[in-house]
């Protein structure tokens, strides 16, 4: 898809998707935690390239979220050397800005990258926090992420569910 998408179209039977196939493919690969970092990476950087393609403006939610999870700071259930380095996120954070968009999948995004963690190594810097502050002003979003990105905490509910992607089984809770 990246290929075609920056190329042009490839000779021969190229297994293209569809819009929807294509959504579900970029869920399912960024909901891969375990993936090794060197993945992850190659991932986030072609999904930071396919971001601001038109032609994708209707699965860009999808590459928004599979963003996110890419790169996240606080992993949900992996171990902490699965986080990408924190230039990796400061950059996919960047593309993201840059896209003035209003969708719920991008605030989400922005603050699994942005999200404070209070370790050195995994938090960005001042300057791309103060970035995203004035991203998020301009797109009136809510109190609970602002306050996941200045000072860190627990995913609510509702942010629980746009993590995995569905509502969680009822009883069931992140801790």
């Amino acid at each position: 898809l990246h290929r075609r998408l920056t190329t042009g179209p490839s000779r021969g039977g190229d297994g293209s998707f569809g819009p929807h196939e294509a959504a579900e493919v970029w869920r399912l690969l960024g909901s891969l935690e375990l993936l090794s970092v060197d993945l992850k990476l190659e991932m986030g950087d072609i999904l930071a390239d396919l971001l601001p393609k038109r032609k994708l403006e209707s699965i860009r939610p999808a590459l928004c979220w599979a963003l996110g999870r890419i790169g996240q700071r606080v992993p949900l259930y992996g171990p902490l050397n699965t986080v990408v380095p924190v230039e990796a996120a400061q950059r996919w954070l960047h593309s993201l800005l840059g896209l003035n968009d209003d969708d719920p999948m991008s605030l989400l995004a922005v603050m699994q990258l942005a999200r404070k963690t209070n370790d050195r190594y995994r938090d960005i810097s001042d300057k791309t926090r103060d970035q995203v502050f004035g991203w998020l002003d301009i797109h009136s979003a809510p109190a609970h992420i602002i306050e996941l990105i200045r000072a860190g905490g627990q995913l609510d509910t509702e942010e629980q569910g746009r993590v995995f992607g569905e509502a969680l089984p009822k009883g069931l809770r992140i801790q």
